[in-house]
């Protein structure tokens, strides 16, 4: 029953208009990125981040030709370490969406996916939003909250 809202998902990433994903608190979140031809992207590079800032961006999954945060590659925002991954078995589809895991309130916002080698225009938009389960937050960094 998850699949086809996920496969929508994917069929309007790439659009360039942004594509909402919503998640309860606590549960893994599918961003979808996807390019339209199919192509196979095992060569290639792939770069997620998520938006702080005009000028900010955390660092959420990059995939180069078979090296990512998950086996070595240095340089992923501490938010996010152990908690993505991506379809590997996919890669060959053209799909470089990604998932992750136990989400939190401070995973709410706006994330880019990105193809520095392609000609693809501008990078997929997903916004997610992590919706809240009721607990005490005393101790939690939540954005925007004082």
């Amino acid at each position: 029953m998850e699949l086809l809202p996920l496969v929508c998902l994917c069929l309007l990433s790439c659009s360039g208009d942004a594509v909402k994903v919503l998640v309860k608190e606590g549960s893994d979140a599918v961003l979808p990125c996807l390019i339209s031809t199919k192509e196979d992207i095992t060569g290639q590079v792939f770069d997620w981040k998520k938006d702080e800032s005009r000028k900010e961006k955390k660092e959420v999954f990059i995939y180069d030709a078979g090296n990512h945060y998950n086996n070595g590659h240095t340089g992923q925002d501490d938010q996010f370490k152990g908690r993505v991954s991506f379809f590997e078995d996919q890669l060959q589809r053209g799909n470089a969406s990604i998932k992750i895991t136990r989400t939190k309130m401070a995973d709410s916002g706006n994330y880019s996916c990105d193809f520095p080698g392609f000609e693809l225009g501008q990078p997929s938009i997903i916004e997610l939003v992590v919706d809240p389960v009721l607990k005490d937050r005393t101790n939690e960094n939540i954005p925007g909250e004082s």
